[in-house]
């Protein structure tokens, strides 16, 4: 006699078993997810909102691709629902294997045909697309056969480093070969005019030239509303276009896991008006400034710590012929310029806001804030300082503005 404990549970019981628990699993997944949409640190790092062609171009494909992945799992879906309900089994089912088919020419051509369409359709608008995000004419909404003219495009070095990211601001220069023309960027020379860290300025209208590459390990350079993501590779230069439409503050992010901070190599791009008191030609102007001497007792005692402490093995501040590094020399260890420090709204690449208090906290124990980022290697800063230390370096940088 058989127990019935140890009998097998019919194909039946388990489909209703299985179904019970996906449904279970997926409402769990569904509250996870609406628990995730409601984190929004108010830095919004989403394609919705673009603000210029370059984004316009991402936002596009993203819903593009996304209805017709909608229309392909709602027939997908269709199918599978009809067939579960129509052929499963029933309660007086005598358990006989159905009727089997093998090979059937018609359905063989149609799961050929169909998604071979399908990436086909994927693939054009794609490459166009592309097409479209490698041209700086396209990206200045300029005409087929206009140009832009390179003394009006804004030209950024930009350099990832674990894990903060440089900004060298360069002039056009002149061109490599001059019977080339200027409609090739690939063709244009620059000069260097300063450096600056985390915080990018643009203008609002003017086409934006960024020269993408990285110091150390390969970055992903990304502000969703102003462009798509565009790797920073080691040894390579990689060029992004973009025009941002609307002055504004937008928030972008590395895109590639880079190491232990990696979460914390934040951007923030300022896009300024082209006139007015908060012109992007104002903001270029109080950059190219030298750095202001220091005011006070405690901010001079900083400065003479800057030095003294070795920061200026790795820091420059243009002034001073003892504290700036020539930007020729500079390495992948060399750290921000910090000539306008204090006139950032943030340190350690968006990671704090740009307080006395924090920037303190940040020189004395850089550990705390990023985990094992450059300053806070031994071998790297094997000078340490004290709170008080830090604190009067603190108060020069702060004043830097």
């Amino acid at each position: 006699m058989v127990n019935p404990q140890d009998a097998s549970p019919s194909p039946l019981t388990t489909a209703r078993q299985l179904a019970g628990a996906w449904w279970s699993r997926a409402a769990v997944a569904a509250l996870g997810l609406a628990a995730l949409a409601g984190c929004d640190s108010g830095k919004q790092r989403d394609i919705f909102g673009a603000q210029g062609p370059s984004a316009e171009i991402s936002a596009w494909m993203y819903n593009y691709i996304f209805w017709m992945m909608v229309v392909i799992f709602v027939i997908v879906a269709a199918i599978f629902t009809y067939a579960v309900f129509r052929f499963r089994e029933k309660e007086n089912d005598d358990g006989a294997m159905p009727k089997q088919t093998h090979g059937n020419l018609k359905a063989e051509i149609a799961w050929t045909i169909v998604p071979t369409f399908i990436v086909i359709g994927i693939m054009v608008p794609t490459v166009t697309s592309i097409d479209k995000l490698m041209d700086i004419n396209h990206m200045a909404g300029l005409a087929e056969g206009e140009f832009v003219d390179p003394n009006q495009v804004v030209y950024v070095e930009v350099i990832g480093k674990q894990w903060w990211w440089e900004y060298d601001y360069r002039a056009f220069n002149g061109l490599k070969d001059p019977e080339a023309g200027t409609t090739d960027p690939a063709n244009w020379t620059h000069e260097h005019m300063f450096s600056t860290a985390n915080e990018l300025h643009v203008p609002a209208g003017v086409p934006v030239y960024l020269n993408i590459t990285s110091a150390d390990v390969i970055h992903a350079f990304w502000v969703p509303r102003l462009f798509g993501k565009r790797d920073a590779t080691p040894g390579r230069q990689y060029p992004l276009y973009f025009m941002a439409r609307e002055p504004g503050v937008y928030y972008g992010q590395c895109a590639e896991l880079c190491g232990e901070s990696h979460a914390l190599m934040a951007i923030k791009v300022f896009v300024h008006p082209t006139e007015g008191p908060d012109s992007y030609d104002k903001w270029v102007e109080s950059q190219k400034q030298p750095a202001a001497a220091p005011v006070g007792a405690l901010a001079e005692q900083g400065k003479e710590l800057f030095i003294s402490k070795g920061c200026i093995a790795c820091h420059s501040v243009r002034g001073d012929e003892r504290t700036e590094i020539n930007y020729a020399s500079r390495s992948r260890t060399t750290g921000p310029d910090l000539t306008h420090v204090g006139s950032r709204t943030t340190i350690a690449a968006i990671t704090m806001p740009n307080t006395k208090e924090n920037l303190t906290h940040w020189i004395w124990k850089p550990g705390e804030v990023k985990g094992n980022a450059i300053m806070a290697q031994e071998r790297y800063n094997p000078t340490k300082v004290t709170e008080e230390e830090a604190a009067a370096i603190a108060s020069y940088l702060i004043r830097l503005k």
